[in-house]
Order: structure tokens, then sequence, then C-alpha cells
């Protein structure tokens, strides 16, 4: 599913990661845990193409039997859009639009039918047991509230790989549980592959594996 090789990334000289290479099995969910400043947001971003690694002629990444490096810029966006869902610490809502609106937009870039897109939100708005609020805007919604919308738009276009950086780092207990028991829903109704950089110790212990990046290598 993930198979990641010498994974190399330097910002103004300093090496942030170094040599890391990391394979994740279809259905696996996996942690990365480590300190701050260790590199687990950069890693995350580069497997999840969202930035580029060191060019080397030994670094590979492939997500889905596809080498990523090998793809151009239209051809990593189209990738992206189709297989890969993000969520972000903080929702990154757009505030103008109501919550059905914001999860319809990957839809809508990938060039799907209206009423397919409408059809697929309200089916994951169901799942996610936030059915009642999609017509109100991100303003009037809590922050778990908030989180699961943009659950559900990382989910619109059906990906088979989620990355979640630090998704529980802005909510209160309870909804972070929730939240947290969400990943474990979703990985069994949807086949998902998630890989979650997080500091919260509890959610790194409910995952199938958690790996502990420091100074930008692994350690055991």
């Amino acid at each position: 599913m993930i198979s990641a090789v010498n994974i190399n990334k330097t910002f103004d000289k300093k090496k942030v990661l170094n040599n890391v290479s990391v394979e994740i099995n279809k259905g696996e969910i996996v942690s990365i845990v480590g300190p701050s400043g260790a590199g687990k947001t950069t890693l995350l971003h580069i497997l999840s193409t969202l930035d580029n690694p060191d060019l080397s002629n030994n670094c590979k990444i492939i997500l889905n039997q596809t080498e990523i490096i090998k793809l151009n810029e239209k051809e990593i966006s189209r990738f992206r859009n189709e297989q890969i869902g993000f969520v972000f610490q903080f929702h990154e809502l757009l505030p103008e639009f109501t919550a059905l609106e914001n999860v319809c937009i990957p839809g809508m870039i990938k060039g799907d039918k209206k009423d397919l897109i409408n059809k697929k939100a309200d089916k994951l708005f169901k799942l996610l047991d936030i059915f009642d609020i999609k017509d109100q805007k991100p303003s009037e919604l809590s922050g778990g509230e908030q989180q699961r919308v943009a659950v559900a738009r990382a989910l619109i276009n059906e990906p088979s790989i989620l990355f979640a950086d630090e998704p529980s780092g802005n909510l209160d207990s309870k909804s972070a549980n929730i939240l947290h028991n969400l990943f474990f829903q979703l990985r069994d109704e949807l086949n998902l592959t998630i890989i979650i950089v997080t500091h919260n110790k509890k959610l790194a212990n409910m995952t199938d594996r958690k790996l502990n990046l420091v100074d930008g290598s692994w350690i055991n």
C-alpha cells in the first residue's frame, strides 16, 4: 500500500529527515509519534504528496503501486484528489460555505456529477452522525462537529489512504475520543489505510503500530 525508501528532507541546510524508510500495509492504522521538531509533519506531507523529498537516485515513494516521484505536478494533483484524504489539526473549512458545500468541493474538483457528489456526501454525513448539521456554516458548529465535517470532506472522493496531522489536537477530550474511535470505524467500514501524526498517547496506543521519529530518524 505504502512503501517509502530513503526519504531525506533539508530546510535551510538543516537535515529534517535522514534516510527514513517505511512500509505500511493496506488496512493498517499507523501512528507517527515523537517530540516537536522531529520531522513528523514533514514526513506526513511527503508521504501524502503535499511536499517533495530531496531528490536522489535511491529515494522512492510508492502509493497503491504508483511511484509518486515519477509523476508530474498535474498527475500528482489528480492522484492526490482521487486516492488520498487529508485531515488537518485545524479543520480548514471555508467559512462562507455550509458544511455540505465544504464536503462537496473535492468532488467538484474531481469533476463528478452534482447528484453523485450529494449522494456520497449524504451517506458520509449519516455515517459520521452529523446529518442534521449539513446545512449549517462552520461558525455554527462545535469543534468536534467541524472536525467530523473535515473528515467527511477528506472521504468524499472515496480515497484508499487517509492522512491525519494532529487531528484531535484542537479538540476537548470528549470530542477527541469520538474522533479517535471514528478512525477505527472508518477503517473497518471503508477499508481505509490511515496514517496519523499525533502527540496524543491514548490515540497512538490504540493504533496497529506506533512509529517513533526523533531528530529525523526512526528509533525503537
